[in-house]
């Protein structure tokens, strides 16, 4: 399960006002009730202690998020790694910010290793060899970085799960260049173009 906290932007007070939670939990509610399955637990703010399992039911009462960074949202996962209930991921986080009020998008975001996620598909022999050796000694494995992505609220699920349970597409999520090519203007990653594409096949509505 994921964590899920509403980010508020600062820097667009005009948009979200902190008035306007009856919007926020608008949104929540919304991306709780769509038709996939219901994964997230709702961080309400920084010195929350308890947290929904196995998930945060609709409807969402008005709240005030203190939130405002992702920095914010990556120290509270480390610090209360210890207290997170076993079915929380603290490897991976949603974020609800003001954007997705106007368009039901949101941003998931997962830490992974740079070496282990590196892309074989654009080494030379020599240098797949040399990285599948580095791994080797790489017994720990642990994760140096965090990549994020805007997805469609009814694709969070399906990306979640494939950051989560690791394949052959996993690794092409943390190629820059590939998100990139599926990436569209508005910012929103195109997760079943950019599957079908690689992986040759159609994503149905159950696939993963």
């Amino acid at each position: 399960f994921t964590l899920l906290p509403y980010l508020h932007h600062v820097d667009i007070p005009t948009l979200l006002p902190r008035a306007s939670s009856c919007i926020v939990t608008q949104t929540i509610n919304t991306l709780l009730s769509t038709h996939q399955h219901n994964f997230f637990s709702l961080v309400r703010n920084p010195t929350q202690s308890s947290f929904d399992t196995p998930c945060t039911s609709p409807p969402i009462p008005p709240f005030t998020s203190d939130f405002s960074t992702h920095d914010q949202i990556r120290s509270f996962l480390t610090q209360n790694a210890a207290i997170l209930p076993t079915e929380i991921e603290y490897c991976q986080y949603a974020i609800l910010d003001d954007r997705s009020v106007s368009d039901n998008t949101l941003i998931l975001a997962h830490s992974y290793s740079s070496l282990q996620m590196r892309d074989a598909d654009t080494m030379t022999e020599e240098e797949a060899e040399q990285w599948m050796r580095e791994c080797e000694e790489d017994e720990e494995g642990e994760d140096d970085g965090w990549r994020a992505w805007r997805v469609r609220f009814g694709d969070a699920e399906k990306m979640a799960t494939i950051l989560c349970f690791e394949g052959d597409f996993t690794v092409k999520l943390y190629s820059e260049e590939f998100v990139e090519r599926y990436t569209g203007e508005d910012g929103v990653f195109g997760l079943r173009d950019a599957y079908e594409a690689l992986m040759g096949m159609e994503m149905g509505r159950d696939e993963l």
